[in-house]
């Protein structure tokens, strides 16, 4: 059931990635076409790229923490064996859940105060729309942990 749930999230993520990573060649593109060949650009294109890139970094980080891809430093779990490798797993996975659901919590404060302040990006778009990858990326990550470590089928990830 897990694996089921990591898979989905997997290739849903997946198919998001590669759908941001052409929707911004595409705007950079059209930017040095439009540059180059008529002299004007798009502002509002530099802006969508510029939280692209946001995106990009949070469906990144869930698909690599997800595959078990993400950075780590291992030198506790190479020195503990047994089951003091499977508590001190569950402990660090523990804490990197609770620190993303801290940051989850705090990044949705951060959008209820942007759309108080009615802030806008490229002058028509409501700030706090593209900034939403935030409390839901961290939110993702907050799940993604604990579901690589209940995942009984993920030994490629080790």
């Amino acid at each position: 059931m897990i694996a089921k749930i990591r898979k989905i999230i997997d290739i849903f993520l997946t198919g998001m990635a590669v759908f941001l990573m052409l929707l911004l060649v595409l705007f950079a593109f059209i930017q040095v076409m439009l540059r180059n060949l008529f002299g004007v650009s798009m502002d509002a294109a530099d802006e969508f790229m510029r939280n692209g890139v946001l995106w990009i970094a949070f469906v990144g980080a869930v698909l690599t923490t997800l595959r078990g891809k993400h950075i780590s430093i291992d030198i506790l779990p190479r020195l503990v064996k047994g089951k003091g490798k499977k508590i001190l797993d569950w402990t660090l996975t523990f804490f990197a859940t609770m620190i993303c659901l801290v940051m989850t919590f705090y990044s949705v404060k951060f959008i209820i105060l942007e759309i108080e302040m009615k802030s806008v990006i490229a002058g028509f778009c409501p700030a706090w729309l593209i900034e939403s990858i935030i409390p839901v990326g961290f939110f993702l990550l907050a799940i993604s942990f604990p579901l690589r470590s209940l995942d009984k089928s993920r030994k490629a990830d080790l």
